[in-house]
């Protein structure tokens, strides 16, 4: 990701993407759990890092339905135009071949695919899942987020793997029972947290 991804910053443009510290140790959390739940704070790149690493994972992983789930339909999108601007920027040589690309979807000629959704009650099905990645879940509303997972999780349990990564927003929902679950060990997640103040930029002027 550090050697190949570029990323479109707000002010500076196009760039190489440099992670900080806990973003390194969050792709590899990512990387190396099954079942991966984060808990951040904002603005701290977990999206931009989850879409380097799902973007990896679908070009050097053969045959992976990936669904990325998000709290709407304009964030499942920015989500993708980042992996496909994250792809575009990539050397030719390393790219995996495409067999469709649109705003909602990427095909590799290895079988594997990404596929954006929002999160509502049907998100996922008819898909058989390799990798399910749910964007600020807090944030989704919470009777949608228990009918969407009573709904994807059995697909998972197969063999499938999930990634949560969200800011807190609230205690009763979902995301938080998923959470307490993952630090108490009564559920698969395994949890990686970064505060605010894990970014090298921020201090308490800027916390205040």
């Amino acid at each position: 990701m550090e050697k190949f991804m570029f990323v479109q910053h707000p002010k500076f443009g196009k760039m190489p993407f440099r992670l900080y510290e806990y973003q390194r140790k969050l792709v590899r959390h990512l990387h190396d759990n099954r079942f991966s739940i984060g808990m951040l704070a904002r603005q701290a790149g977990k999206t931009q890092c989850a879409a380097g690493f799902l973007l990896w994972y679908a070009m050097f992983k053969r045959d992976q339905t990936i669904l990325i789930a998000s709290k709407g339909q304009a964030h499942a999108i920015e989500i993708m135009d980042r992996i496909r601007f994250a792809y575009e920027e990539c050397p030719d040589w390393l790219k995996a071949g495409c067999t469709m690309y649109n705003r909602h979807s990427i095909a590799f000629d290895n079988g594997s695919r990404i596929i954006s959704q929002a999160t509502t009650e049907k998100t996922g099905r008819g898909y058989s899942i390799s990798l399910l990645y749910l964007d600020e879940l807090a944030f989704t509303r919470p009777n949608v987020q228990q009918a969407l997972w009573a709904s994807i999780f059995p697909t998972l349990s197969t063999g499938g793997a999930c990634i949560i990564t969200s800011t807190p927003n609230g205690d009763t929902d979902l995301f938080a029972n998923l959470w307490r679950g993952s630090v108490s060990g009564t559920n698969e997640f395994k949890p990686f947290v970064a505060l605010w103040n894990e970014h090298p930029e921020r201090d308490e002027s800027w916390k205040q």
